[in-house]
């Protein structure tokens, strides 16, 4: 299978569960709020493709540019926290020698960029493939980029664990072999 990663809701996720931030004070991330004002844990996403590899798949993360750029001067440095882990990311190959890392263009649609992907890829190719996120992707089936039926069957929920042991890990719904 090919698992892609929705690298800035796992990020947001799991940065909203309280991983210490050096750049975030941590009232600031318990702190109600919207999500996309939560900080993005570049741990959490390395963690997630290291669970996906273990289960025997390739896995590919979508990320929009800001999340590791050095913000432009003057501006509020809003790059993942732990952002040398993504940076590290974009060394790593799949099976096939494609990258694990995508950056979509900063104003874009990251959701827009990986389900064209997926559909792709899916329609191409001979591997299936399942997307890691929260997300329910109302306005790309509400603009017809996808059906109600493929979310459903592609999208694999997850969810963060504490492990005495080993720390937190990522937990998926059975939809994800392996």
């Amino acid at each position: 299978w090919m698992v892609i990663i929705d690298g800035l809701n796992v990020g947001r996720a799991h940065g909203s569960v309280g991983w210490k931030s050096p750049l975030v004070p941590a009232a600031e991330i318990s702190a109600s709020g919207p999500l996309w004002k939560k900080p993005i844990c570049g741990q959490a996403i390395l963690q997630s493709v290291n669970d996906v590899m273990a289960k025997g798949h390739d896995v590919k993360v979508f990320l929009p540019q800001w999340v590791v750029e050095a913000p432009r001067p003057g501006t509020p440095d809003r790059r993942a926290y732990g952002f040398n882990d993504l940076i590290a990311l974009a060394e790593k190959r799949n099976s096939d020698g494609s990258p694990m890392l995508e950056l979509t263009p900063s104003m874009a649609s990251d959701d827009h960029f990986f389900l064209e992907f997926a559909t792709r890829y899916e329609a191409e190719g001979d591997y299936p493939v399942r997307v890691l996120s929260n997300d329910h992707f109302r306005k790309e089936v509400e603009q017809g980029n996808i059906s109600a039926g493929w979310r459903d069957e592609h999208t694999i929920k997850y969810k963060f664990m504490h492990m005495p042991r080993s720390g937190l890990r990522l937990s998926t719904a059975p939809t994800l072999p392996g």
